[in-house]
């Protein structure tokens, strides 16, 4: 008989459910720990993206007669918002569209005509829009079939036989590279077309008998990435590697030459927001129309098949230079892979890329070399325009034709305006765009000088309305004389104008204007004279006086930027072919991932690399703003003090007015150190002051957060347009979602310059023309304003290449060298016209001096907000460099709004210190992960740059929707039990999880009573 006792029963089980309880207790503990250190981190952000909770207590107040919804909204309800920019959007789209060729008037197609859309990118084409935070999360839009139902409701047919071969058969397997990766952290280039053996495998090759082809070439890129120059770390063979990104690989060209040899007329449809290289096209001529589209929007498919079918005529016009080899351009000689060495030969941390090509970017160099070649000056070779540009700037065809009368141009003072007749003497209405170019004639002084003129330049523009058959308009556009001096930094430094003539053309694109004047210079070119006036200033001489104040401020105006020329030889019309850019470095041993060209002698894509010396490595490290007089704060460091004012006193006051003083003396230590190290994606409450708390939002297509969810067409199709009014419709749209969805701040408009046209972001910024650029963005300013949103126009300031801008790991931020000649007429134009586009009206509630209060308005600037870039202006980050941000946009553009950085989380170089010496304000940060400064409550220095910061920032809330329903007497009240979201989940995790343990300790004490009840007692 066995000695062995039996088991109890139940023991197994409790030992189960004790390890069960140990678990649950350590993932309870784990979330409150993580609720409590980590959500904090990030309640800001949070409460942006899920919405704040806030409002006004007005029981102490009287109202009566008070209208306390200072910004309304122009729709009634979120759905006739929405309503209204469908429409919006699908007359971006129409306006936006260009119509490249149309060999034979292949276009528009007839009623029933059969589209059979060839290429697996038309999948995406109109389809799968997931909203801006789906696409800023990284989460891909469900595909769908877009393109049929368009097409049918304007009387097309479609190939369902491609659209299942692509969408579930052999053809869905073929995706394209999404280009940048995680924001560039790497990148896949990848084309991946569906070879043309693989259709036939299929057997869908059959089905696109008897119809029309339209082939989709797409390219992608993305934030933190630029385009590849070439595809060597993307393509299989030799061959596709050492093309670009913007040509087609050998896949694409094979199924485009089946194409070409099978059916006589195919439409070519390209969705890229970047001038790709064409000149391929002249292989294939059964390619008849080729349509550029950057981009649909959400609606933008129903116009696009408008197109097509001929319900709307294409008006759109180049915004980019469609340029034969994009890599001859002379801004593409140092652009992509740049890196430094130290003294001893090894990579160091920091990139750089240099501006050699000076202003010669985009059309600014083609047709002015174009210009000299034909006058036989300036060295120009054997330059043939022909050869080197497929579509001028400013380019577009019609399906009607239009003809231009009785131009002259008039001046009043400064101010010139200019006036065309535009008559449509085809046989369907459609609309025109005047395009206003000038000419500054080049001078000895400017030779002697390095003042650099381009053959023409774009002044103004205006699109006509829709026009009817045998319709006539008279266009009107104005510009000013200021527009025509340029900036002389090396004698004068400042702006001059010089004596002579100037020639001031309407014209239908960039080249077409160089003609007109060269005609009018008795050239032998095909230019129209008639479309042509001149114009002499009074001066008899170079005038470098009437400019060198500031026509907004009456500021002086004077070179700031010296520092950032660095030793570079530039670009002269005086030589083109004896200063014509080359790479600013040699290929290192280090392969290239960020899309360098091939540039081993073994085809092999390298790094380009330089020596830098040590002093320029100091300065790379340093975080000195450059500032020459750091002063520290006369009198009191006050904090805290009991005024009794709060920030709703102090909308509508003047920048400058003494209550600031007071308001500002209340703020704690802690509201310094979180408006200036924490203002991610909006900015905290202030108990000290009442400020509300701001939301946010990215995207330059809408609201990724805060509006009612809608995606507009792109930044590049609103360049296409050419329409101002459009711009500004959209601006009105930005504000009115703000007013339904709650946000404050929008991270737009982005106007850097598309200087090559490799940029990676080209779909977010307009141009490679800053006038165009700025014209656009300044309208979009403008709208968003008058319904209370500031915006933060970005990136500031020549944030022109992706590839090395310095957020990413082993990231410190490019040093960009470039002259003041082409930083001031180039690449701060758009930001100084949004700066100067003018004031908007605000409402407040105003004491009547008798304790009473009665309505009132006055006006502020329209632009209130800037985001600086991650780049360096020389060796100096741009965000903290004092000569840009207080020398050029507080001092001579007089601008007193609010100044963010980048993405500071990922911008780890970004010191906050250095940014308010400088006189910029706040970082984007979720929590100031860097940690290289706190505000020291005790340093007068910091104390001093610290309350300017402060300062600009309550001076913009104070004005913003965000105070609608406050006046004085009102009392901010926020959340349930006075809780945002995060703490609301905070809480929330936190209760439950101790609910948990508290009920797991429970079972636990019960369990072991009841095991020792159990147990018999020896």
């Amino acid at each position: 008989m066995s000695d062995k006792k039996p088991k109890k029963k139940g023991g197994v089980g409790r030992v189960v459910r004790r390890v069960i309880g140990a678990v649950l207790a350590v993932v309870f503990v784990a979330l409150i720990v993580a609720a409590n250190a980590i959500l904090p981190n990030y309640a800001q952000t949070i409460n942006s993206y899920l919405g704040i909770e806030q409002g006004w207590d007005n029981s102490g107040v009287n109202t009566e007669g008070l209208d306390l919804e200072y910004n309304k909204a122009d729709h009634k309800s979120r759905e006739d918002l929405a309503a209204y920019e469908e429409e919006l959007d699908k007359q971006i789209a129409a306006e936006g569209i260009v119509l490249l060729e149309n060999n034979d008037s292949s276009l528009p197609l007839a009623e029933g005509t059969t589209l059979s859309f060839v290429s697996g990118n038309s999948r995406s084409l109109g389809a799968g829009n997931a909203g801006i935070l789906a696409s800023t999360m990284g989460v891909e839009g469900e595909t769908v079939d877009a393109v049929t139902p368009a097409m049918e409701a304007a009387g097309l047919k479609v190939n369902q036989t491609l659209v299942e071969f692509y969408a579930s058969g052999e053809g869905s397997k073929y995706v394209m590279g999404s280009g940048s990766v995680s924001y560039g952290d790497d990148e896949d280039f990848s084309i991946n077309e569906c070879p043309l053996s693989v259709m036939q495998d299929a057997g869908v090759l059959d089905s696109l008998e008897g119809t029309t082809p339209v082939f989709v070439l797409k390219r992608v890129a993305g934030e933190g990435r630029d385009m590849p120059r070439s595809m060597y770390n993307h393509a299989s063979n030799a061959e596709d590697q050492a093309r670009t990104y913007l040509e087609p690989d050998s896949t694409e060209l094979e199924i485009l030459q089946y194409l070409n040899d099978n059916f006589d007329n195919t439409v070519l449809l390209i969705t890229s927001n970047n001038a790709l290289e064409l000149d391929w096209l002249e292989q294939f001529p059964n390619i008849k129309s080729v349509l550029y589209a950057p981009s649909l929007g959400t609606y933008g498919i129903d116009s696009l098949a408008s197109v097509l079918a001929g319900d709307v005529n294409p008006s759109g016009r180049t915004k980019d230079t469609f340029a034969a080899n994009p890599l001859s351009a002379p801004a593409a000689q140092n652009f992509g892979d740049y890196q430094y060495l130290d003294e001893s030969g090894e990579l160091t941390k920091y990139n750089y890329v240099s501006y050699e090509e000076g202003i010669y970017v985009g059309y600014r160099y083609y047709e002015t070399r174009y210009e000299d070649a034909v006058l036989g000056q300036g060295n120009a070779g054997d330059f043939n325009y022909g050869a080197e540009v497929c579509h001028p700037f400013g380019y577009g065809l019609s399906y009607t034709t239009f003809e231009w009368s009785d131009f002259q141009t008039s001046w009043d003072g400064d101010e010139c305006t200019a006036r065309v007749t535009v008559t449509n003497t085809g046989d369907v209405a459609g609309k025109d765009v005047v395009e206003l170019y000038a000419q500054s004639p080049y001078t000895d002084y400017d030779r002697a000088n390095g003042v650099e003129k381009a053959a023409v330049t774009l002044v103004g523009f205006a699109k006509t309305q829709l026009l009817e058959p045998g319709e006539s308009q008279t266009v009107e556009i104005v510009f000013e004389e200021s527009q025509l001096a340029s900036y002389d930094y090396l004698g004068a430094k400042t702006w001059i104008l010089d004596a002579g003539t100037y020639y001031v053309t309407a014209a239908g694109d960039s080249h077409e204007a160089v003609n007109n004047v060269l005609a009018a210079k008795g050239a032998a070119v095909e230019g129209n004279v008639a479309m042509t006036a001149t114009y002499v200033p009074d001066n008899a001489e170079v005038d470098t006086t009437t400019y060198a104040t500031d026509t907004l401020t009456g500021e002086e105006v004077t070179n700031r930027l010296d520092d950032a020329a660095g030793d570079l030889t530039y670009l002269t019309r005086s030589d083109w072919t004896g200063t014509f850019p080359t790479h600013d470095g040699e290929p290192t041993s280090q392969v290239s991932t960020w899309g360098n060209e091939i540039n081993g002698d073994d085809g092999v894509s390298y790094t380009y690399g330089k020596t830098a010396s040590a002093e320029l490595i100091a300065q790379l490290d340093s975080t000195d703003s450059g500032n020459p007089d750091v002063q520290e704060w006369e009198g009191d460091l006050v904090y805290g003090a009991k005024n009794g004012l709060t920030l709703i006193q102090m909308r509508g006051l003047e920048y400058d007015d003494p209550a600031w003083d007071d308001l500002l003396d209340q703020l704690t230590p802690e509201d310094y150190d979180i408006l200036i190290t924490q203002a991610g994606y909006g900015t905290d409450y202030i108990a000290s002051v009442e400020k509300p708390a701001g939301t946010d939002a990215d995207s330059t297509s809408g609201w990724s957060w805060g509006g009612i969810g809608m995606t507009f067409c792109n930044p590049a199709m609103v360049a296409q347009t050419w329409n101002v009014e459009l711009a500004y419709e959209l601006g009105i749209c930005i504000g009115d979602e703000s007013l339904y969805g709650g946000a404050t701040g929008w991270y737009a408009p982005a106007m850097n310059i598309n200087r090559t046209a490799f940029s990676g972001r080209a779909g977010e910024y307009f141009s490679e023309d800053g006038f165009l650029a700025g014209a656009l963005a300044s309208q979009e300013v403008k709208g968003a304003a008058e319904k209370g949103v500031y915006t933060l126009i970005k990136h500031f300031a020549f944030n022109d290449q992706e590839n090395h801008r310095g957020d990413r790991t082993g990231q410190f931020s490019m040093a960009t060298w470039l002259n003041e000649q082409s930083a001031r007429e180039i690449y701060l134009r758009p930001f100084e016209m949004c700066m100067k586009v003018g004031d908007v009206e605000v409402s407040y509630v105003k004491d009547s001096g008798d304790g009473t209060y009665e309505m009132a308005t006055t006006e502020i600037a329209a632009c209130q907000g800037v985001m600086t870039a991650f780049n360096r202006i020389g060796a100096t980050w741009v965000g903290g460099d004092y000569d840009l941000i207080t020398g050029i946009v507080r001092t001579e553009w007089g601008f007193d709004g609010w100044i963010i950085t980048d993405n500071a989380d990922t911008g780890v170089f970004m010191n906050a210190g250095q940014m308010i010496e400088a006189g910029a304000d706040s970082k984007l940060t979720a929590s100031d992960p860097t940690d290289t400064w706190t505000f020291d409550e005790n340093d007068a220095t910091q104390y001093r740059y610290a309350r300017d910061a402060v300062h600009h920032l309550l001076y913009v809330m104070a004005n913003t929707h965000c105070m609608n329903g406050a006046m004085p007497g009102s009392h901010y009240t926020s959340g349930v039990g006075g809780m945002q979201k995060a703490d609301q989940i905070r809480w929330g995790i936190t209760g439950v999880a101790a609910v948990g343990l508290v009920v797991i300790a429970g079972l636990t004490v019960r369990g072991i009573l009841k095991s020792r009840k159990a147990t018999p007692v020896s």
